[in-house]
Parts: C-alpha cells; sequence; structure tokens
C-alpha cells in the first residue's frame, strides 16, 4: 500500500558527513578531514566512514525512515615517507573514535542542513559495534573503528 509520493530520504554518506562537520567532539579533533576514503598522504587524524547496508524501519508508514549501518575508521598517526617508517598514533585515533562514540551516543532529534532543496532527519544513532583497535598494515597508522546505526528521514 503506498501513502502518496514519499521521497526517499538523502544519501546517507552524505547526511553523516554534514552531521560529524558539525559535532565539537569529532570537528576539534580533525575539523573538516572527513570522507569515504583515506587519500594517501593526508593531513591526520581523518575519518572515515561509508554505508554498509540497513533498511527502510517501516515499509508501511506514512514517513520513509531509513536506518543506516556506517562503519567508521579513525585514522591518526605520520605517514612515512623518503624511507622513513610511519608512526601510528593510537591515543588520538582513540581520540577520534571516542568523540564519535560520545556524539552519537548524545544524538537525538537532530536537523541536518544538507546543500541543496532538501534537509535531513536524524532521530537518533545507535552504536552496535564498540570502539576496537586495528593494527593498520598497509598505513602504519594507527586506527580505531567504530559502527553505528543512524536513524533519519528526509526533512522538506
Amino acid at each position: 500500500m503506498a501513502y502518496g509520493d514519499q521521497k526517499s530520504a538523502p544519501d546517507a554518506e552524505v547526511v553523516f558527513r554534514a552531521w560529524a562537520l558539525n559535532r565539537t567532539p569529532i570537528s576539534n579533533i580533525c575539523s573538516t578531514r572527513v570522507a569515504t576514503r583515506l587519500p594517501r598522504n593526508a593531513e591526520l587524524p581523518f575519518l572515515t566512514y561509508y554505508r554498509a547496508g540497513g533498511l527502510p524501519v517501516d515499509q508501511f508508514s506514512e514517513v520513509l525512515i531509513e536506518e543506516a549501518v556506517i562503519p567508521i575508521n579513525c585514522y591518526a598517526g605520520r605517514w612515512g615517507g623518503s624511507g622513513t617508517d610511519p608512526q601510528p598514533d593510537y591515543a588520538q585515533a582513540y581520540s577520534l573514535a571516542a568523540g564519535v562514540q560520545q556524539a552519537a551516543f548524545n544524538e537525538g532529534n537532530a536537523l541536518i542542513t544538507l546543500s541543496g532543496s532538501a534537509n535531513a532527519f536524524i532521530y537518533g544513532m545507535e552504536i552496535i559495534e564498540g570502539i576496537s583497535r586495528i593494527e593498520e598494515t598497509e598505513t602504519g597508522l594507527g586506527l580505531y573503528t567504530i559502527t553505528i546505526t543512524m536513524t533519519y528521514r528526509i526533512e522538506e
């Protein structure tokens, strides 16, 4: 059963980035260095994320509410270069992951401004996988991960 002209929620990756850039526990550590991929030799610390799945909360609701699963990687340290080894900074990588955890845990009922005509409304976030240290052999950087779900919808 359809309920009129219900629009899909905006791209979860766009909504998450706009949210993260406007949360002090995150932006105080990594500023605007938040993206879906870690650029080689990027200034650190850096937060990466992607949408790993999700689903509509209620197929028969009058509003299309989505729940997106978002794994997050928090990198810190110094890249190797000119024959030097990279130097991980686990303390700063952990601080960034803890900032994400704090901001996600405290989130609820937030209007997120996006570029273009539509905005998003975040009902809340749930931490579904806590902070974990990963031995990052490819980059040699400090890396902690955390996974959240974000429940949100379009806000016109």
